[in-house]
């Protein structure tokens, strides 16, 4: 078709226009092929991982040694076997966690070398041997006894290698994870016994299982793989690069239809002559859509390319850096057909049906009204025709019928700087948000150094540290929920609760965390029904108070009082708090968490973190930039003829710039204010669906500094915009209006 000639012209003499279009479409496509492909190897690797490797369903520990394993396996229908650990400190800052080699739960996956066969051979964590620089085939020492590391492993019950089941961020460089044979176990004579079961069928049985266990033993920790944060925080990441991978994509595409849409309204209003000539020369309207759907067309397929096959370079050093945080073994990559093809579908259908619909109002028009420049051209809409201007200065009316005389305009505008906002203030609120969690739960809220668990309950009042006591319900009509309600000093100095006025709470009422009140919307003055997870026997807890703190689905009652409410000995504790290092003898400590190792964690964290946020920064200045040139770039293309006419009538140059460039100010004001709440009330929504099934909620909150910053972010990102938009203003000559007079 010979009109099609004009398309590579056109979207060259509009080349910005074009091009921001395109960028914003490979943006879209990096995102959607990176976090889908990323998505669904993490999934099928966890999820092999899972089953091939035998993950437990859970895992207890009791008072005496199990001597019945296989009559239980068969009365039950699961699989059980014991394992021990032991933890070993290299130094104060550095701990590993040696376990027995499994052979019928949680077997381990060999990532690297091979398995370990002899007595003398040991397998390490990867992310841990990575950071503190052990080879295959280095010399690790161990106590008094050294042995070979044969390979790098992957454990399926620790795949997040957390030191502590109630903690959030693993961190490689103080902790890490090792297997030996169960001969070599026995040479240290150190650690405990566990017990990990897998059910071969219904996990209905799971309270008899307790009940018989309890019958000749009793249960001092039982924890279900939903609730351990080595296992279930894994879940919760890819659940949420899940929900990513489809929102922030999506709202991209919608963005650039938009700004094609607009781009391609301008187009066709302008050439209305030429279409009403195209009809009276024998064209039909599909032959002239065909033509106009080109534009589109062009722009998705070379941004869609470009941004696919970018995306797929991502992939691979993406599932790298997560498998750093996740020790799953990757057998290959899947780079998932389906996923690419959709990556070049998907902007061609945005673009081409909102193209489409847009082209297709133009068409609507009759030959001789095309010809006369279309229906209704100068009809000025309802806001302008009710605002009272008059006793306004020349420049605010210019720049308010100017703002108000395409509104499709200004709302591509408005909501390509909300999307700028929004992505740019995300990792703000991200790192404030993680920030705020960890340093006042860590220094406002505990303020233990050392936290001890024994493996029985201690009676009498302890020579050292601070009493605690602790035991595991769960809802009485919801067995996933599992609340752990404490024990505590009544005039507890490592413990301070406070409200959400900041008011500190008396330790003499029964508190609840605020994760547990938002999952059960619980308030003051409430009573629930809970069901010990040992025993299954009931209770009701009434609830004096609601502690404005973030982690764990926790209630907090004082000591004496728990001890009667569950009938256990006065003066009776399970563990004991410290500021300071406590001698203990070993064989009576279950287990001993330290608060520096949780902030070491999350500083490493943090550290990287510092450069996702100013990735983050950097695209959302890129799209800011984008949206706002392309916006700045049509204003100038409507308003040739005026600009040459400002200068014919001897406007100075700044004037000018302030007319034409500065109406848009508002808009990029309005949009950043906007921008905030509708990304708090989006993080909320998507953090509550992300961490609905773990023990801790996310405050969202974003520092008042980085408000500021971003502030400023946007506001130069606009300032360059107009900048770069100067020159296309200084290259219109006075002679444009003439011929538009001419013409």
């Amino acid at each position: 078709m010979s009109i099609n000639k004009k398309v590579k012209r056109t979207i060259m003499e509009n080349s910005s226009q074009y091009i921001g279009s395109a960028v914003l479409i490979m943006i879209s496509c990096i995102f959607f092929i990176m976090f889908n492909v990323l998505n669904i190897n993490l999934e099928k690797s966890n999820s092999s991982f899972k089953k091939d490797y035998i993950q437990e369903d859970a895992s207890f520990i009791v008072q005496k040694k199990i001597d019945n394993i296989a009559h239980l396996e068969s009365k039950f229908n699961i699989i059980m076997e014991e394992g021990s650990t032991f933890d070993y400190d290299f130094s104060k800052d550095k701990t590993i966690r040696v376990f027995t080699q499994n052979n019928k739960v949680n077997l381990p996956a060999v990532i690297e070398g091979s398995q370990i066969k002899n007595d003398d051979e040991i397998c390490l964590d990867p992310a841990f041997a990575k950071e503190n620089k052990y080879k295959i085939g280095d010399n690790i020492k161990i106590y008094d006894k050294n042995f070979k590391i044969v390979g790098y492993m992957s454990l399926p019950n620790y795949i997040y290698p957390l030191k502590s089941e109630t903690d959030m961020i693993s961190n490689p460089k103080t902790f890490g994870i090792a297997v030996i044979t169960k001969n070599s176990f026995k040479y240290f004579n150190k650690g405990y016994s566990f017990y990990s079961i897998k059910f071969r069928g219904s996990k209905d049985v799971n309270s008899e299982l307790k009940n018989t266990l309890n019958e000749s033993n009793k249960i001092l920790r039982w924890t279900d793989n939903r609730e351990n944060g080595r296992i279930s925080y894994v879940d919760a990441k890819i659940d949420g690069i899940k929900k990513v991978s489809v929102a922030m994509p999506l709202a991209m595409l919608i963005l650039t239809s938009i700004l094609i849409s607009v781009v391609m309204w301008r187009m066709v209003k302008k050439e209305f002559t030429v279409i009403g000539t195209l009809y009276a020369l024998g064209y039909r309207k599909f032959e002239i859509l065909k033509h106009y759907l080109l534009y589109p067309f062009t722009v998705s397929l070379v941004g869609s390319t470009v941004g696919t096959a970018l995306g797929l370079l991502t992939v691979k050093p993406m599932i790298k850096y997560m498998v750093t945080f996740f020790n799953v073994p990757l057998a290959s990559i899947n780079y998932s057909p389906k996923y690419i093809i959709l990556s070049f579908l998907l902007p061609l259908l945005f673009l081409t049906i909102s193209s489409a619909l847009v082209v297709n109002i133009g068409l609507r028009y009759s030959p001789l009204e095309l010809m006369r420049g279309g229906r209704n051209k100068n009809k000025v809409n309802f806001i302008e025709r009710n605002l009272k201007l008059n006793r306004s200065s020349f420049n605010t009316k210019f720049r308010i019928r100017e703002l108000l005389r395409n509104i499709p305009r200004s709302v591509f505008l408005l909501l390509g700087i909300v999307f700028a906002t929004m992505f740019l203030l995300y990792g703000f609120a991200a790192k404030s948000s993680i920030d705020y969690l960890m340093k006042d739960t860590f220094e406002n809220v505990y303020m233990y150094e050392y936290d001890y668990m024994f493996n029985s309950l201690q009676k009498g009042s302890p020579n050292q540290g601070e009493a605690y006591s602790l035991a595991p319900f769960t809802k009485k009509d919801d067995e996933k929920l599992n609340i752990i309600i404490y024990g505590i000093n009544e005039n507890s100095k490592y413990i301070s609760l406070k409200d959400k006025n900041g008011d500190k709470l008396s330790l003499e009422k029964t508190i609840v965390t605020k994760p547990l009140s938002e999952k059960l919307n619980l308030k003051e003055g409430d009573v629930i029904k809970i069901k010990g997870k040992f025993d299954a026997k009931e209770h009701t807890v009434k609830i004096d108070k609601i502690a404005d703190t973030y982690i764990g689905d926790n209630i907090y009652m004082p000591i004496n009082k728990f001890n009667t409410k569950f009938n256990l000995p006065q003066e009776s504790y399970i563990g004991l708090w410290s500021d300071k290092k406590l001698d203990l003898p070993q064989e009576i400590v279950l287990k001993e968490n330290t608060k520096s190792d949780s902030k070491k964690a999350f500083d490493s964290v943090i550290e990287p973190f510092k450069y996702v946020v100013s990735g983050m920064a950097f695209l959302a200045f890129l799209i800011g930039l984008i949206v706002i040139y392309v916006v700045t770039s049509l204003v100038i293309e409507e308003n040739k003829q005026t600009i040459s006419l400002f200068k014919v009538l001897g406007y100075k140059k700044k004037e000018i710039y302030s007319l034409i460039l500065n109406s848009s100010t508002i808009f990029v004001l309005i949009g950043y204010v906007l921008g905030i709440p509708l990304l708090m009330i989006s993080l909320d929504a998507m953090f509550k669906s992300v961490t609905k099934d773990i023990n801790f909620s996310f405050p969202i909150i974003i520092d008042k500094m980085y408000l500021f910053v971003g502030f400023i972010i946007i506001l130069l990102t606009y300032e360059l915009s107009k900048r770069l938009s100067r020159r296309k203003i200084r290259k219109i000559s006075m002679s444009e209006s003439l011929k538009s007079r001419m013409e």
